[in-house]
């Protein structure tokens, strides 16, 4: 049986701010942190995906604020990550739509993904509580 990841939503942000950027994480090393983590990146006026980015998830370090795990994802089919994020469309020009949106967008299509188990649970209510707000 091929090994499992960690799926989560990992926040970033100045704790100091009320609003945190949601990304997409998946986290290899769950003890040291070691994640790939895909996100959009800008406003509203000029969203993007960036690049996944293999970061270490450490709280204080670059904006880190904390992680939900939310489902996980087989080994063997990680390759499928990167296809299923990009598929999704970003809004640009509407001042109400975020990165937690794109986030929910994205939990919504792994669902939908062999290999990819997310938690039934998962909305955005919940993985903002389970956030502490952020």
């Amino acid at each position: 049986m091929p090994p499992f990841y960690e799926l989560a939503v990992a926040s970033f942000g100045q704790s100091s701010s009320s609003i945190a950027k949601w990304t997409i994480a998946v986290v290899f090393t769950p003890s040291s942190g070691h994640s790939l983590v895909y996100q959009i990146t800008g406003s509203a006026a000029d969203y993007s995906l960036e690049a996944p980015q293999s970061v270490t998830l450490k709280e204080g370090e670059n904006g880190y604020l904390g992680r939900a795990p939310i489902g996980l994802v087989d080994s063997e089919k990680l390759h499928l990550l990167h296809t299923t994020l990009a598929s999704i469309p970003v809004i640009r020009g509407n001042a109400s739509w975020s990165s937690h949106n794109w986030v929910m967008e994205g939990v919504t299509a792994l669902r939908r993904v062999q290999g990819y188990q997310v938690d039934k649970n998962v909305s955005m209510q919940w993985i903002s509580e389970r956030l502490g707000g952020k």
